[in-house]
């Protein structure tokens, strides 16, 4: 899934974000991906961020856990 390759990255590492809202038929069309077999599901740049990324060194920010999270 999306998610271990961003874990995966992270823990190489590498930074990796999930791409949301792409046109999957244009990357499909782009790529010759459906005359192979396949669709895109997911779109996940993976690599090193730019030294001059003020961004990257700032703490992440996360919603507190129980607001996130219902167990049931």
């Amino acid at each position: 899934t999306a998610g271990h390759v961003l874990l995966g990255g992270g823990a190489l590492g590498l930074d990796a974000v999930r791409i949301v809202g792409f046109d999957a038929e244009v990357l499909d069309a782009e790529f010759g991906l459906k005359e192979k077999g396949y669709t895109s599901l997911v779109v996940v740049p993976v690599g090193h961020h730019s030294v001059e990324d003020f961004n990257a060194g700032l703490p992440k920010s996360r919603l507190p856990l129980e607001t996130t999270l219902t167990e049931v």
